[in-house]
């Protein structure tokens, strides 16, 4: 998926991606639980590999539902890092798709 989005640069954003996304789950408290099932119900390193392989269902998936996960309050620098750096694989997975209509 992050070769798509933007070659090298976009596979280095999206593996960027996932290692904040796996440091603010992590500082968050998003851990799993035992006993219960379902997509959301995963642990700071599998959110940190979803995001960085399956980018267009993690991320928003992530952002919808972190603070409902979230156990505990700390800081959300992490959090904004994921947010910017999410932006900036959008716009580079939007920017390729429009060149490649455009070079048709």
């Amino acid at each position: 998926m992050s070769l798509p989005a933007g070659g090298p640069i976009g596979a280095i954003l999206c593996l960027a991606l996932g290692g904040s996304t796996f440091a603010d789950a992590w500082n968050s408290g998003i851990y799993k639980q035992p006993g219960k099932k379902g997509f959301l119900n995963i642990s700071p390193m599998a959110w940190g590999i979803a995001m960085a392989l399956l980018f267009i269902v993690a991320y928003p998936a992530y952002l919808l539902n972190r603070r409902k996960l979230r156990t505990a309050n700390g800081t959300d620098v992490f959090y904004w890092i994921t947010v910017v750096l999410g932006a900036i694989v959008i716009c580079l997975l939007v920017l390729s798709i429009v060149g490649r209509v455009g070079a048709r």
